[in-house]
């Protein structure tokens, strides 16, 4: 479909793919097809990306809210593999990005020198370790010096918070609102603490792109990338925002001669 669509138009938006996230054994998203441990299945997962020509690698630095049993606070892979595969990537040619939720993730993701990180959470395991769910979220703590390093790394954060709402939570599928309530966590709470952390993060001079994680469930639908500019104008200013949406995407995405900017219409021929 990407190949199709850019030899069909090149004023058409362009498919950057990554194919299936590489993830741990059984770790965030394993059910895509990514898992891989070890120093010869994570040279093969990435061989195999190269083979298949993709834009851009992506790695699950740390597990995820919406797949049971990993663990959002912590790294999924050691600091030794996740240096490998990157360097795999990189001898590729190959880009990589990060998921990760986890402020150690973070930490090593910066170490290893991945190009880009999805969410920048910055979760900790503070106060009730035993706590569960979506009670991690209160957790959120990122040191000045944490700051600094992802500013100074150059990486591309894109902090996804279209469809970051209180009304969109509120609307979440209920077995996200039952892990909510457990946890003692309202949507107003949420809200608050991620839009601090993105407003600090901009103050510290990270490097931010505009996106939504859009298609991960209902409140984060396809089409939202509208409502992740205004939120992020929110916490960063408008002119900063509609750059991190525009040319810096585009320039992270590898298509910034192409595309994020206005330019005069060429006639077809």
């Amino acid at each position: 479909m990407r190949d199709a669509q850019r030899a069909h138009d090149e004023g058409l938006p362009w498919i950057v793919a990554s194919g299936p996230p590489i993830t741990t054994p059984r770790g965030h998203c394993w059910y895509l097809g990514g898992e891989a441990a070890g120093a010869d299945e994570l040279h093969a997962a990435v061989r195999q990306r190269v083979e298949r020509r993709v834009d851009v690698v992506k790695v699950m630095a740390s597990g995820g809210i919406n797949t049971p049993d990993t663990d959002i606070c912590a790294p999924q892979f050691a600091l030794q593999d996740l240096r490998l595969l990157v360097d795999a990537a990189h001898g590729a040619g190959l880009a990589v990005t990060a998921h990760a939720h986890a402020a150690l993730a973070i930490d090593q993701a910066v170490a290893v020198g991945t190009d880009g990180l999805e969410h920048a959470g910055f979760l900790t395991r503070s106060g009730d370790a035993a706590a569960p769910g979506l009670a991690a979220l209160r957790d959120i703590a990122a040191s000045d010096a944490q700051l600094r390093a992802l500013a100074e790394s150059g990486m591309a954060v894109c902090p996804t918070i279209g469809g970051s709402t209180v009304e969109a939570l509120r609307r979440a599928p209920e077995a996200l609102k039952q892990r909510m309530r457990e946890a003692g966590v309202t949507p107003e709470e949420l809200i608050e603490k991620r839009q601090n952390l993105v407003r600090q993060m901009h103050e510290a001079g990270v490097r931010l792109v505009g996106g939504a994680d859009a298609g991960i469930g209902p409140n984060k639908a396809h089409g939202l990338y509208a409502e992740s500019v205004v939120e992020l104008a929110a916490v960063a200013g408008v002119v900063d925002s509609l750059a991190a949406s525009t040319s810096i995407a585009a320039q992270v995405c590898g298509l910034g001669e192409r595309k994020g900017r206005l330019a005069p219409a060429t006639t077809r021929t």
